[in-house]
């Protein structure tokens, strides 16, 4: 039995030509941050850098700024993206050009009702909204949330406290995602729902699963490679057609 397949020579080349085509339409985003000199991790065709989280994005992060500095590049699938950790370079996308250049945010997957939120709006849509938001975080009211803001650092210090008196090690990141997690709740939903003592809260575990992030999550692993399977099945289209236009051109040939 041949280890290959005894196929044509017209089929032979249209095999290669698509399997080139595809390497070169999974590769070509990859030149576009290159070309502006920007370091980062090499990626792979499709998946981009996709496989460098396995260990968590907190540890391929910190792996990236001691090798590169304060900006490199990565690829979410086929886009590309700047990671950066310059204060100043923050400003300016954060504040000095947020209205004019930086509107727009990255949407994973569809959204439905969701579509018209602040996080997930576009352009002049995301600037009304924006604007619309904007009087609830002036300095008035900022004073008025920061009681409670101060009483949910309060209960911080005193369940930090206490971990210490006992011994008890605790992990800073967890703690402070709570944290954090009880000054949202309480300043915007006025809601005191006391997490970092009460984990088990329904509220607690929902955001939790929601904010959990694993590169074999369904909803992750599909919101990346849908373009390597919608890719793949037009390759497929497009090689069965010439394949039978080739046969039908060889058989009016005979």
């Amino acid at each position: 039995m041949d280890l290959i397949p005894s196929f044509s020579t017209e089929t032979w080349i249209l095999l290669v030509t698509s399997l080139v085509f595809l390497y070169l339409y999974g590769t070509y985003s990859h030149n576009v941050l290159k070309k502006l000199r920007i370091p980062g991790p090499k990626p792979l065709p499709f998946v981009g850098s996709f496989l460098a989280y396995q260990e968590g994005m907190w540890d391929f992060d910190m792996k990236c700024s001691k090798k590169y500095g304060k900006l490199w590049r990565f690829y979410d699938g086929l886009l590309p993206v700047i990671a950066i950790t310059d204060p100043s370079m923050i400003k300016t996308v954060l504040v000095k050009e947020c209205y004019s250049n930086f509107t727009n945010r990255k949407i994973f997957g569809p959204l439905g009702f969701m579509k018209s939120a602040v996080f997930f709006s576009e352009d002049e849509e995301w600037k009304r909204i924006r604007t619309l938001l904007s009087p609830s975080f002036t300095s008035g009211k900022l004073k008025e949330m920061f009681p409670i803001i101060s009483q949910c650092g309060e209960v911080l210090v005193k369940h930090l406290r206490e971990a210490a008196q006992k011994g008890k090690p605790v992990t800073l990141k967890s703690i402070f995602r709570t944290s954090s997690m009880d000054v949202i709740t309480s300043t915007s939903f006025g809601v005191n729902i006391d997490s970092l003592n009460n984990p088990q809260d329904p509220f607690v575990q929902n955001v939790r699963r929601l904010i959990k992030f694993d590169i074999f999550d369904p909803l992750v692993f599909t919101t990346n490679a849908w373009s390597t399977i919608f890719l793949l099945i037009t390759a497929h289209l497009i090689y069965n057609s010439h394949t039978v236009q080739c046969s039908q051109l060889k058989c009016a040939i005979q």
